[in-house]
């Protein structure tokens, strides 16, 4: 589902609104994405640490060692927040490479190579697109897909790194 909507991208930003429309529902999807994977691993790690400090036990110490609690959970929380970003990227990061192969089939399309397409399913959007625009166009909109990347490993915010590249897709 993801891959498809990733897909859509191409076809969908044609003008400024419905690129930064797609922008904007592509970051949302690895938000979305990056929550469901981190939720699962989060309340398990926090009941664990509980559990260690002694939450529920009873008996000589347990006092003491629930005061400690807290600092841990903080730094628990801390390291789990950052994980959330890190998967969050890594999912817009792997729907950029699912892009920028997109663009390579059209590239391919235009120079009429012979190679099998990444993405054959979608030849339709794949031919359309090859005819529409020169391959340095195609060329340019892949450098955009890669310049995002790059951006977003430099902590520029998602979204916006999001929207400068479908602008670019659509602007070629």
């Amino acid at each position: 589902a993801r891959r498809a909507a990733v897909l859509q991208v191409p076809v969908q930003a044609t003008s400024l609104g419905p690129a930064l429309a797609v922008a904007a529902a592509l970051v949302k999807s690895a938000e979305d994405e990056a929550k469901s994977v981190t939720e699962q691993l989060d309340e398990p790690e926090r009941e664990a640490l509980r559990q260690a400090f002694g939450e529920g036990s009873t008996g000589k110490g347990v006092a003491k060692a629930m005061r400690g609690v807290a600092g841990a959970m903080k730094d628990l929380e801390d390291r789990q927040k950052s994980r959330a970003t890190r998967v969050k990227r890594d999912t817009l990061d792997g729907a950029l490479l699912d892009l920028a192969a997109f663009y390579r089939d059209v590239l391919m399309v235009q120079y009429g190579a012979d190679v099998e397409l990444a993405n054959a399913d979608r030849i339709e959007d794949v031919r359309r697109l090859a005819a529409a625009a020169p391959p340095e166009a195609t060329l340019r909109r892949v450098e955009a897909i890669m310049r995002c990347r790059e951006r977003l490993t430099l902590n520029v915010a998602p979204l916006l790194a999001v929207e400068e590249m479908t602008i670019s897709l659509f602007q070629g």
